[in-house]
């Protein structure tokens, strides 16, 4: 559209009917707003590379933070009621995939059909609005009732209900993210004065007796650079479309079941494991990786 203008443009002025020096505009006056169209452009795109950041960062600690907690549930639930320790593990395994899911508006029935064998709790999650809170208030669940039966320690207890209020933490501002984008009114500004200045730069350019190839071929490169950096900052703004979301839920995934399958050998009071037990796997007696991996 940009290039097609500019022909037109280009080749009306230079027509025998019309006087090519009274219809131009000065190329000192665009150049001032070009200037204004820049500093638009620049603030749109570091916006939106902020609210990209600022997923990854929160993405990155929803990593660490489910990791700690599977690790606290191993250490201190597991060992002393599988049942409920395997549950809380099912549960906090796909909170990344339910997560990305609400972010992206997918649907990851499958995951929890995979992977929660009680249809109880499937249907509880399928009647839910945001499923991925539904895995925190079970866990919730499973660390109170371990808590009221003197299973878990006073501090594993207050550990794990701070993981879980940072689980919530996460969810709450990946939402604030995904519902407030940059201001439309910014937007639709920043992208009328970008048309603006593009329609009037084939007419500047032919006022200073440019070719009308020059002109045709400065234009859309200008249009090219210029629209691509307003398109890049549409897409910045949903930046959870732009992250490998699926990667890293899956390495979320992993990392749970490690915890809980890759445990390390129980310790002795009274030896010393030679360096050939140090590094093999408690379950594995070839040193063989779990299949999963």
């Amino acid at each position: 559209m940009c290039v097609l203008w500019s022909l037109i443009s280009v080749n009306v002025l230079a027509s025998q009917w019309l006087m090519a020096s009274t219809h131009f505009v000065p190329f000192t006056s665009l150049s001032m707003v070009s200037t204004f169209v820049g500093f638009c452009l620049t603030l749109r795109s570091n916006q939106g590379l902020d609210r990209l950041s600022e997923g990854r960062q929160l993405w990155g600690r929803a990593f660490i933070v489910t990791r700690d907690t599977a690790q606290l549930i191993a250490a201190y639930a597991y060992p002393k009621d599988k049942e409920l320790g395997l549950f809380a593990a099912r549960h906090l395994s796909i909170f990344a995939w339910l997560l990305k899911g609400e972010l992206r508006g997918t649907d990851d029935t499958d995951v929890i059909n995979a992977m929660i064998p009680s249809a109880t709790d499937r249907a509880f999650f399928a009647s839910q609005r945001k499923k991925h809170l539904c895995v925190i208030a079970r866990i919730r669940q499973v660390v109170a009732d371990l808590a009221s039966r003197d299973v878990l320690p006073i501090a594993a207890h207050q550990q794990l209900e701070k993981n879980l209020n940072e689980m919530n933490y996460i969810s709450g501002m990946c939402g604030r993210i995904c519902g407030s984008p940059i201001p439309p009114v910014y937007t639709s500004h920043t992208s009328r004065l970008l048309v603006f200045y593009l329609m009037c730069m084939p007419l500047a350019l032919h006022g200073m007796a440019m070719k009308k190839a020059v002109t045709v071929l400065v234009t859309g490169t200008i249009g090219y650079t210029m629209l691509g950096l307003d398109e890049i900052s549409h897409v910045l703004e949903q930046p959870f479309r732009l992250m490998p979301l699926q990667q890293i839920s899956r390495n979320i995934m992993l990392d749970v079941a490690d915890a809980f399958l890759c445990q390390p050998p129980n310790l002795t009071t009274n030896a010393v494991p030679t360096s050939k037990e140090a590094f093999s796997y408690p379950y594995h007696a070839d040193n063989t990786a779990p299949e999963y991996w």
